[in-house]
């Protein structure tokens, strides 16, 4: 009913309704491609028959590389202190002079061979005898020497010799460099040795896969 300018009235009242609950957004699951994606969803399925087997395999890689180490360590200690000794073979000839080849003869020698077979086969080699001659504070030195190398008269040669004793002689110095390439190379590569095996201990993966080939090696 309508009255006056008024908006109708007695009309009935519709009851609220209820707010319906948000539903939460489920997260989109990523779609793994092909071969890849299967291999690791079956990973993921299977984590905890696969994580004791992992970490099996990492502590028997832990133990072949710490065992690796050590002998490399021993081994490299060894040819360190075998450098050391090399060394030091000529310390006492720290002078050196300026020394000439003379009355060098040279000749050819057959001398006789066993091979692998246990044949005997002749071997040309050369043999050269010469005097060295050096001066010390004046005074010369002649010294008889041989060698399988060819030389020339008057070759020059460097001669390291004992202050106290210019009698006591070597022709070059071989020793002092090759000491010292030992006694480097050895400290470098018990270095790299140490780093690689503390880097395999906190780096999983890598210690896994020296366990995994420890135990090929073994299977196979």
């Amino acid at each position: 009913m309508r009255k006056g300018g008024n908006n109708y009235i007695n009309q009935p009242v519709q009851p609220v309704q209820p707010v319906q609950p948000v539903q939460p957004v489920q997260p989109v699951q990523p779609v793994q491609p092909g071969i890849i994606g299967s291999a690791i969803n079956d990973i993921n399925n299977n984590k905890d028959i696969l994580n004791p087997i992992y970490d099996t395999t990492a502590t028997i890689g832990n133990i072949y590389n710490i065992g690796t180490t050590i002998i490399i360590c021993i081994i490299f200690i060894i040819i360190i202190i075998a450098g050391v000794y090399i060394l030091n073979i000529n310390k006492d000839k720290t002078e050196n002079a300026s020394g000439l080849l003379k009355d060098v003869k040279c000749i050819k020698e057959n001398i006789k061979e066993v091979n692998s077979k246990g044949e005997e086969t002749n071997k040309i080699v050369n043999k050269c005898d010469y005097n060295i001659v050096y001066k010390v504070k004046g005074k010369e030195y002649v010294k008889k020497h041989s060698e399988t190398e060819l030389v020339n008269e008057n070759d020059k040669v460097v001669v390291y010799y004992e202050p106290e004793n210019p009698d006591n002689y070597v022709i070059g110095n071989n020793n002092y460099i090759i000491g010292l390439i030992m006694i480097i190379g050895g400290v470098i590569l018990i270095i790299l040795s140490i780093a690689w095996l503390i880097f395999t201990i906190y780096f999983k993966p890598l210690a896994a896969a020296s366990g995994a080939n420890v135990i090929s090696d073994i299977v196979m």
